[in-house]
């Protein structure tokens, strides 16, 4: 099987139900996807030729990467909130022969066509009338067959998808995934999440990302299940959503959560709520989120997963039925293999922090044209992931940070994740991020940004800290913010966090005024 087959027009249920009440069968998504095939091979592509997409969440989108897949081609995914600088790096560097584009995104694109060497074919969907840099549109692709013939055959080990990571910092790397690495993904999540006809899933992740499209889309269409496709997610509107549409489980990241707790009292009562679980990745959930989330909406409905675009999708996952640990990202899905090592690549004992590594058929073809990190991220047949977690004697992994993000004050190691953990437990205190900020006598120091209500003070942060963390660990600079930067998944993006504070200033005394 390859990554175009995992749509089949047999299926009897609806396969996208999407907004305005527009439903598509099984048999209608599979000619989409055909019609695209048609039309990218009549521009004159050749096989291995990437195809980029720049849309937002919709239909027209799922059935263009499977098209993309059936015809040879290597489905680009593009972040549609990157600025025309940022998208004109990851179109030159992955050589783009297409650019499929969304209506609302045209603007966009114009600007960053200016900045391109060479400009590819562009393809823009859903515009009444289409830009006049546009070489073909919806009505081409609606004109082509619904059937095609792939020629010539594939092999499991081309290319089917070129994700580029965030970027946080340096240029971002195209994640090249096989495939062998798309359909086993597809193959774990549906035995780890036990998927059928029957499930129907609320999808309000964004599809230019593995969550959204590795998890809430492919795996289910491929059960014959029900994709629910939200073009973006909405605090007030989700659980009204869940409940219209008969919603039996959605992915979320933290923030997500965070947010559904601040709005709340637009929530059902939690015997109404009649999800499976909730899938939860992106970033690591606290404990004190996760409890609290569960007190207001449900016992049990937490899910939490670990997965990489490097690994295709879930790497470990606390489990469907049996005993699942807050603040744990859960057990390796089987049967890819998961180990904590130290600086040399031996195990560690259980309990100890090291660096998570990961292998199996999962696991990406490397980066696209850049050997030389590709030569550094594997080890032995392993993919090291830079980050860094323990793992108890029953095999479940609690994440400690990113190696990169690990503060070294005097030679003492601080976790960023630790010191969050317990300024989240302060109830005024809404969203918190630490990181590193450079000092002329300790190296580094440990700066705190947080979200939180007016009335608080760092030194209230601080005292809180105090009662459960050493003195070394503690926050030396406090900063207010109203909002922490994130990127398109919901990750904080730390490097961004240093620039905001001035370390000569005296501790604490950033932010409100100071």
């Amino acid at each position: 099987m390859f990554a175009g087959d995992l749509i089949q027009p047999h299926h009897n249920n609806v396969a996208i139900a999407f907004e305005d009440n527009k439903l598509y069968s099984h048999e209608v998504l599979d000619g989409l996807a055909n019609r695209f095939a048609n039309h990218f091979r009549a521009i004159g592509l050749d096989a291995g030729d990437r195809v980029s997409f720049l849309m937002g969440n919709d239909p027209l989108l799922v059935a263009g990467y499977i098209g993309a897949f059936r015809a040879g081609f290597i489905a680009n995914p593009l972040n549609n909130r990157l600025t025309p600088a940022e998208l004109a790096y990851i179109l030159g560097h992955a050589g783009s022969h297409v650019i499929v584009v969304g209506r609302e995104f045209a603007a966009l694109i114009e600007q960053t066509m200016p900045l391109l060497s060479t400009h590819p074919h562009v393809l823009v969907l859903g515009a009444d009338l289409p830009p006049a840099y546009a070489r073909s549109d919806e009505r081409d692709v609606l004109a082509s067959a619904d059937t095609f013939v792939l020629q010539p055959p594939l092999d499991d080990e081309d290319g089917a998808l070129l994700i580029y990571t965030s970027g946080t910092t340096g240029d971002p790397k195209g994640v090249m995934l096989s495939h062998r690495n798309v359909v086993r993904a597809v193959e774990y999540v549906r035995r780890g999440f036990r998927i059928g006809p029957s499930d129907r899933t609320l999808c309000v992740m964004p599809l230019f990302h593995t969550n959204g499209l590795m998890f809430s889309t492919l795996p289910f269409l491929s059960a014959g299940a029900t994709v629910i496709l939200r073009r973006r997610f909405s605090a007030t509107r989700l659980w009204a959503q869940c409940r219209d549409e008969r919603a039996d489980s959605f992915s979320a990241s933290p923030t997500i959560l965070a947010l559904l707790l601040e709005h709340e009292a637009t929530a059902p009562p939690s015997s109404e709520i009649a999800l499976k679980y909730i899938k939860v990745a992106s970033a690591p959930t606290s404990v004190e989120l996760a409890r609290r989330f569960e007190a207001r909406f449900g016992e049990g409905l937490l899910l939490e997963t670990f997965g990489l675009t490097e690994t295709t999708a879930i790497t470990t996952m606390n489990p469907l039925e049996g005993p699942r640990k807050f603040g744990s990202i859960g057990k390796a899905l089987p049967p890819q293999e998961v180990r904590i090592v130290d600086d040399t690549g031996r195990c560690v004992p259980a309990g100890e922090t090291g660096e998570i590594e990961v292998r199996g058929e999962t696991v990406m073809k490397g980066y696209y044209r850049d050997p030389d990190n590709t030569q550094k991220t594997f080890r032995d047949g392993w993919l090291c992931t830079g980050d860094l977690a323990r793992m108890d004697e029953d095999g479940y992994v609690v994440m400690v940070g990113r190696a990169k993000e690990m503060i070294v004050r005097g030679g003492e190691n601080i976790s960023p994740l630790e010191v969050e953990a317990v300024v989240l437990r302060h109830p005024l205190v809404h969203e918190a991020a630490v990181v590193g900020l450079p000092d002329r006598i300790w190296g580094e120091i440990v700066g705190l940004f947080v979200v939180a209500d007016p009335s608080i003070e760092a030194g209230d942060l601080i005292e809180h800290c105090g009662g459960a963390l050493s003195t070394f660990k503690l926050p030396e600079v406090v900063h207010f913010v109203e909002e922490l930067p994130r990127n398109a998944m919901g990750k904080v993006m730390r490097s961004r966090l240093a620039g905001l504070v001035n370390t000569s200033a005296p501790p604490t005394a950033e932010g409100r005024g100071a």
